[in-house]
């Protein structure tokens, strides 16, 4: 009996449901990931994230290789030719089973299920499973069977439901029958144009493994006090190995629940509150499923669609480059330009800064983010942006408007993360760097604010009172 499994975004061995279970009911095991840079391009993939999911390949293929199990890469460009060519390697190969794991956006969804038809009209039995949730979108429902759209009771109906069977997830594979296949991963062709560190980001599960065990042992009992302080570290830093699927969420769960005498809502304040975010990004995968609409780009709260959203170019490059006059956001966005990865007080303080003081179209500041971080997670991401431009589910009112000075000085109170990333202000006292003098500026060549924070955000709420009258 030979299977086929489709990789996607598990590249990993570890809680891999479909390879799992092809390993267990077949004799020979064939896995096959479909390299589509256009597709990437189209979905706004960013160009270190693309070189960070191909160097997992490689280091997937060589685990894999352990048990005879050999990988191929097939490059194309589209979804729509997916399905031609898993059948390609069906017939080419005499699979019998073919086995994936589900991605919930509209465009993959929809490619899934021309996949499953194909293979289901020519008699090739296939299965496929949930590995990025702990529950399948869509079962986790309020009493009246809606999705919910609000975290905080999806949360809770969620740790109601809890069974730690959910996390069964322990397996051992054994070594398969060979197969004369060769690999091909490291054929692949990329071009590279982005200017990330990627030794920040070193591939392959067990660095991902390694580093949640590191941040587990060391780091998570301070998560609650420190995750807002962007300088200290604070946070996990494996999103990106979350985001393309090189570590599951259930891994991340299970590991920190033996931390906490297998405790959800109790025990160590700052476990719970790192759980916490787990189930954010499960909850916005709910969302995505549930509404498919905010896989096409429209908003989530309906009204927002009236809003009056302005454009400046200036402004807009300023933004990207790290040159607004605001310290805190040029520094965030440098980190972005350099670590393709910004810690996730500031993505909340730079999109609000965006969507409301610069009144800029969330859709821009959503893709951009999507172009450059190596975490890119679109659900995650659009939920992220929707919620700090109040267009989103659960998002912050409308006429809540950080104040970047204010976030500044609460959160990075002497300046150092701001020092790291914005050069010409490292000489700067605490008094100074938050919102520097004119005079200091110019001494300095940091630019002028390129606007007023007290007018913007008049403006922002007028735009959005209009819209919603």
């Amino acid at each position: 009996m030979k299977s086929l499994v489709w990789l996607r975004n598990d590249l990993r061995m570890d809680d891999n449901p479909a390879l799992k279970h092809a390993c267990l009911n077949s004799d020979e095991v064939h896995c096959l990931y479909i390299f589509l840079p256009d597709q990437m391009k189209s979905h706004n993939e960013a160009n270190c994230k693309i070189e960070f999911i191909i160097e997992n390949l490689i280091e997937l293929e060589s685990n894999l290789r352990k048990i005879n199990v050999p990988l191929t890469v097939i490059t194309s460009k589209y979804f729509d030719n997916c399905t031609n060519l898993v059948m390609d390697v069906v017939n080419q190969r005499s699979i019998n089973k073919v086995y994936w794991n589900n991605q919930f956006g509209y465009d993959e969804q929809k490619r899934d299920t021309l996949v499953k038809e194909i293979l289901n009209q020519n008699n090739v039995f296939n299965e496929s499973f949930d590995d990025q949730v702990v529950y399948s979108p869509g079962t986790i429902k309020t009493m009246e069977s809606k999705p919910y759209s609000v975290f905080t009771p999806f949360k809770r109906r969620w740790i109601e439901n809890f069974d730690m069977d959910c996390l069964d997830i322990e397996f051992k594979y054994t070594v398969k029958k060979e197969s004369n296949i060769k690999s091909n991963v490291k054929n692949i062709i990329f071009e590279k144009d982005h200017s990330v560190d990627m030794s920040l980001w070193p591939a392959g599960e067990k660095t991902a493994l390694l580093k949640l065990k590191d941040y587990l042992d060391t780091k998570v009992i301070r998560y609650a006090k420190d995750r807002n302080d962007p300088f200290l570290e604070g946070t996990s830093r494996i999103s990106p190995y979350l985001a393309s699927g090189v570590i599951s969420s259930r891994r991340c769960i299970l590991e920190a629940l033996k931390r906490n005498d297998f405790k959800l809502d109790s025990g160590e304040k700052g476990i719970v509150k790192w759980v916490d975010e787990i189930v954010w990004r499960e909850f916005y995968k709910n969302i995505m499923f549930s509404f498919p609409k905010v896989s096409k780009g429209h908003p989530f709260q309906d009204y927002t669609k009236n809003i009056k959203w302005r454009f400046d170019e200036s402004e807009f490059e300023a933004w990207k480059n790290g040159k607004t006059g605001f310290p805190i956001i040029d520094s965030a966005m440098r980190q972005l330009k350099y670590e393709g990865w910004m810690h996730n007080r500031l993505r909340m303080v730079v999109a609000m800064f965006f969507t409301k003081n610069m009144l800029h179209d969330w859709r821009l500041g959503e893709a951009f983010f999507m172009q450059n971080l190596i975490d890119g997670d679109f659900s995650s991401n659009n939920g992220g942006w929707q919620w700090s431009s109040s267009t989103g589910t659960d998002a912050a009112p409308y006429f809540r408007i950080f104040n970047p000075i204010t976030q500044s000085k609460n959160f990075d109170s002497d300046g150092l993360f701001i020092k790291k990333h914005v050069s010409e202000l490292q000489e700067l006292d605490k008094k100074e760097i938050h919102d520097p003098s004119p005079i200091i500026r110019e001494h300095c060549e940091y630019p002028s604010q390129i606007l007023d924070l007290k007018s913007s955000r008049l403006r922002a709420i007028d735009a959005f009172s209009e819209a919603k009258n």
